[in-house]
């Protein structure tokens, strides 16, 4: 049997972590509510060692939300046009570019040839299909309707992969801008820099402080790449594994949340997902409480999956799920009064997809003012380097030629 570790709550409200046993997820969430616990979060248990395994294997062993989707998409077509779903799958291993995916897909083809259900056999590997993926597959296997659940399943991939990208390719322009400016500045601290500072000082006149803080950053470059190299490789490792802990996912989320100009977007990219995810999950028949949960997991912030964790205890105590969320420094007072429309007309899933559909153009709005924005920002970052390059190299280069 497999470990589950959860995150619950007793009926006092205390939260509870612990590790529970059982054949599948399904299984450890029978076990935990028969303790008559309300489930906030459950998960695949993991070793430090397998923590670790999987640290790396995120990073050479991707498989994208676009991958996903795109597996989802033809799935729905296949099986839409009456292919059988065994032969679909196995279609799928000639199709499917990312060779991650493709085991993954034998896996589970081996999974459904010895008798499990295909949720089943996508719960086994959480790290490729997450909850809401495998209670989507699990809906559609129940209502027949698994062409439809898999077609709006690859709808919500492909439109959170396109909002965040877009976001990132926002910053791409900034990024490679800077990286440009740097990789010049190295070229100079290195090759030029040197072959000019014998000249500055046989010359015996006074040098900006400017241009001496250069030669004492060349020195350190030349004589001590490797300490420079090392914190960058260093930088990188560090970073990447900080976002995966605890701690270093509530700083970003917080950062998410807090820096100017980007918390608008990252905000508004949030109630976007939360909206069509929930929606989604309602959609297909999944209880309310079990889809809070599964959003929560999936939203990308951990200071908001607080909160809706918050959310699902209220909610499970009967209170309307607007209420929880009209409290909410997070969510802005339209959410809650959308879905509090939702619950009073029993139309809950329309009002959230349409809710989806506002934040997602408003997003994207944002995101293009942002790039705007941006430009003229790059345009005085770059001038302020050209200026300082001016005062620290070309400025004493001139007073020398005056000179002679």
């Amino acid at each position: 049997m497999d470990q589950y570790a959860y995150e619950a709550s007793d009926k006092t409200g205390r939260v509870i972590k612990g590790l529970v046993e059982a054949d599948s997820i399904d299984a450890a969430e029978d076990i935990i509510r028969y303790n008559k616990l309300i489930i906030l979060e459950i998960k695949p248990y993991l070793t430090p060692n397998e923590k670790l395994t999987s640290f790396f294997s995120s990073i050479f062993k991707k498989v994208g939300a676009r991958d996903k989707a795109v597996f989802a998409k033809q799935l729905s077509t296949m099986i839409n046009a009456g292919l059988p779903l065994m032969e679909a799958l196995k279609s799928l291993t000639k199709q499917t570019p990312n060779r991650n995916l493709v085991t993954v897909i034998y896996k589970v083809i081996a999974l459904i040839e010895k008798g499990r259900s295909f949720s089943f056999a996508l719960s086994q590997f959480p790290s490729v299909f997450p909850p809401v993926f495998v209670s989507m597959v699990r809906s559609g296997e129940a209502s027949g309707k698994m062409d439809k659940v898999l077609g709006d399943l690859a709808d919500q991939l492909e439109g959170d992969y396109a909002m965040r990208s877009k976001i990132k390719s926002a910053m791409v322009y900034p990024i490679f801008i800077m990286s440009v400016m740097g990789g010049v500045g190295v070229f100079a601290l290195v090759f030029i820099l040197p072959k000019l500072e014998t000249t500055f000082t046989e010359s015996g006149g006074k040098l900006p402080v400017t241009t001496m803080l250069l030669i004492q950053l060349s020195h350190f470059m030349i004589n001590f790449w490797y300490i420079v190299l090392l914190v960058i490789v260093g930088g990188i490792v560090f970073l990447k594994y900080f976002s995966a802990i605890e701690a270093g996912q509530r700083t970003m989320g917080w950062l998410a949340l807090k820096v100017p100009i980007f918390k608008k977007v990252n905000l508004g990219m949030y109630i976007a997902i939360f909206a069509r995810t929930l929606g989604l999950l309602v959609v297909g028949g999944v209880p309310i409480i079990r889809s809070l949960s599964m959003v929560s997991m999936s939203i990308g912030n951990v200071l908001i999956e607080r909160e809706l964790k918050q959310a699902i205890l209220e909610v499970e105590k009967g209170v309307p799920l607007s209420v929880p969320i009209s409290k909410s420094k997070y969510f802005p007072p339209l959410v809650s009064s959308m879905i509090s429309v939702g619950e009073q007309t029993g139309k809950l899933d329309a009002i959230l997809l349409n809710l989806a559909t506002i934040y997602e153009n408003e997003t994207n709005d944002l995101i293009k003012g942002l790039t705007a924005l941006l430009e003229p920002a790059i345009m005085l970052i770059i001038g302020i380097g050209v200026a300082f390059l001016v005062i620290s190299i070309i400025l004493p280069i001139f007073q020398l030629s005056s000179v002679f």
